[in-house]
């Protein structure tokens, strides 16, 4: 560190290692606050319950829908990847930018399990294998 009357060095700037007002100057920099500045405010626990609510509900209706593909090779997946599509696409854009409210993390919930469900079983969940 130095003293009050030189000028600080490279590792004092980078480590906050100033003299006077170094608390002052991380508050105007806006330092350890990037979340609400780049991702908006975070979501409360309703929300976060909400969405898990619509992830659920789209892995049950995945469960529901790929059933009989899943058992029996010999059957197309094609109508049930359509169908899975567009209940997530369809029903969890209409609920999340339309309907909106509660029901915003809800359909983005439902996009979400689409996603993860996709990702995770390499698209043989959603017909797209």
């Amino acid at each position: 560190m130095t003293a009050p009357d030189e000028q600080p060095t490279l590792s004092d700037e980078l480590f906050g290692m100033e003299t006077g007002g170094g608390a002052a100057r991380v508050e105007a920099l806006g330092v350890g606050s990037a979340w609400p500045q780049v991702f908006g405010p975070v979501p409360s626990w309703q929300t976060r319950i909400l969405a898990a609510f619509g992830f659920v509900t789209y892995a049950i209706v995945n469960l529901i829908v790929m059933w009989v593909p899943l058992h029996d090779h010999h059957v197309s997946a094609l109508p049930q990847a359509v169908v899975l599509v567009v209940v997530a696409f369809g029903v969890g854009s209409l609920l999340a930018w339309v309907v909106g409210g509660a029901w915003r993390a809800f359909g983005f919930g439902m996009i979400g399990g689409w996603l993860a469900l996709t990702l995770l079983s390499l698209g043989f969940l959603t017909g797209l294998s």
